[in-house]
């Protein structure tokens, strides 16, 4: 089986996720970063023809089986190898890898983004971007890097996506911005006839990503300003791992319990000794809770398909809800 991560690049330090090939450092215009990592690649909609009956993928909105009219459908090639990503509508939009760099490139002309890293996912079906915008200071000697995450797919299940993630650099954890309305943490553009990218959008973007980025700064300040008693942290590991609940016979399993229980121990030992801990003003406060929720759902959670699988996890998938969900419990307390 092919690994999940396919191709991308980095600059300067080793990137947390540990993907890509080094290219050099800071300063990259994004086709230059694009075509270092091999993402320069285009995709384009190709006619569909059947002998027999066929069925839609389940994101694909259609007629039931044996119904399909192939007219109406087109599949999604890639240009340099006729890899088939997936089956859409006639009218739906591509958008390809350089529009996306193109939709970065307007913040670097401004000075606003850097390119990091970027790569593709799935053989091509995902490709992202990683730009960072900026850096703040939760307490002393404790920074987090804020980063722009653009993210499109080719398989016609995805829309493009701009969303707000940080970096605490002491660790490099890596979360979604701690916002209190999730849908506030990024913007999607659907692949529709009427998708475009209009002059301005990066700045509009920018505008509303440093907001978020603001909000979860606050956020976090005001967890470092609350002591976590250990019954909260008790209280907290529960919600996180809770037991796992009898099934009708009044009987729990075994390996449902060690496992809740063993990620709990984890998550404590985290709490008291993770990255970042000897940090003065992190241990045994609501700051140093948040990352080490983070730092497991980073290092140290159960993850299929390698450093790939895991990135994506973290940055749009079960890891990311893990994250949230956390976030929310953290919020009683401030």
């Amino acid at each position: 089986m092919p690994a999940y991560f396919e191709t991308g690049m980095y600059v300067g330090a080793t990137p947390w996720h540990g993907l890509g090939t080094y290219v050099g450092e800071e300063g990259l215009r994004t086709k230059d970063a694009l075509d270092r990592g091999d993402l320069l690649w285009t995709v384009s909609k190709r006619p569909l023809f059947s002998t027999k009956e066929a069925v839609l993928p389940e994101h694909v909105e259609g007629t039931p089986f044996g119904s399909l009219n192939l007219k109406d459908y087109r599949a999604i090639v890639r240009d340099t190898d006729n890899s088939a990503y997936g089956i859409v509508k006639k009218d739906y939009t591509l958008f390809q890898n350089e529009e996306m760099g193109a939709f970065a490139d307007d913040l670097i002309d401004d000075g606003s983004l850097r390119v990091h890293t970027a790569g593709s996912l799935n053989g091509g079906r995902q490709v992202w971007l990683l730009g960072k915008v900026g850096s703040t200071e939760i307490i002393p000697k404790d920074k987090v890097d804020h980063y722009l995450f653009l993210y499109t797919g080719h398989d016609g299940s995805t829309a493009f996506r701009c969303m707000f993630t940080t970096v605490r650099v002491v660790c490099a954890n890596t979360a979604a911005v701690a916002l209190q309305n999730s849908r506030g943490q990024s913007i999607s553009i659907r692949h529709t006839k009427n998708m475009s990218l209009q002059s301005g959008e990066a700045a509009r973007v920018l505008g509303i990503s440093q907001k978020a980025f603001a909000e979860s700064d606050e956020f976090m300040r005001k967890l470092a300003d609350v002591p976590m008693s250990q019954a909260d942290w008790f209280d907290f590991c529960m919600e996180i791992f809770p037991t796992p609940v009898a099934d009708d016979g009044g009987h729990v399993s075994k390996r449902a319990l060690s496992i809740s229980e063993n990620n709990r121990n984890q998550l404590n030992q985290l709490f008291v000794g993770g990255r970042g801990t000897q940090i003065p003003g992190v241990r045994g406060t609501g700051w140093g809770a948040y990352n080490a929720l983070t730092e497991f759902a980073g290092y140290h959670r159960t993850s299929r398909g390698g450093k790939g699988k895991r990135f994506e996890s973290l940055m749009m998938g079960s890891g990311a809800k893990f994250v949230q969900n956390g976030t929310n419990i953290l919020r009683s307390l401030v």
